[in-house]
């Protein structure tokens, strides 16, 4: 458990949570930056109550942009890993294919081998 005093909007405020502290604080870090730039952009009465809830709406938007983008590479990932063992479906295809022209290229030689010797010995016997 991490007992953590962050500041967001010039208040402290303390936090308990399981993540490391650096986390907390970056969290905090975080959710004060939109704070203040709202605070910033916007009309100076603007309440603390506003402020936070227009920081919440920019917040989810953020978590919603990168949870889709999230998405889209996961869509992708399986998109590219189908595309992989589809690929390697050809090459283990074309790897059999290649063995038995080696098969067939053995047996030919072994055949040109066995056709010139013949050849040879008729040769021979009509000299």
């Amino acid at each position: 458990m991490s007992k953590v005093r962050i500041r967001i909007a010039g208040k402290d405020y303390g936090i308990v949570g399981t993540e490391p502290e650096e986390y907390i604080q970056k969290i905090g870090l975080y959710v004060d930056k939109k704070m203040s730039e709202i605070m910033e952009s916007g009309e100076n009465n603007l309440s603390t109550m506003m402020v936070s809830v227009l920081s919440a709406v920019n917040i989810a938007d953020d978590y919603f942009k990168e949870r889709d983008k999230a998405n889209q590479q996961k869509t992708r990932m399986a998109e590219m890993e189908k595309k992989i063992r589809d690929l390697q479906i050809q090459v283990n295809s074309l790897e059999q294919k290649n063995q038995k022209l080696e098969e067939q290229k053995s047996e030919l030689k072994i055949k040109l081998v066995e056709a010139e010797t013949e050849l040879r010995q008729v040769k021979n016997h009509y000299k």
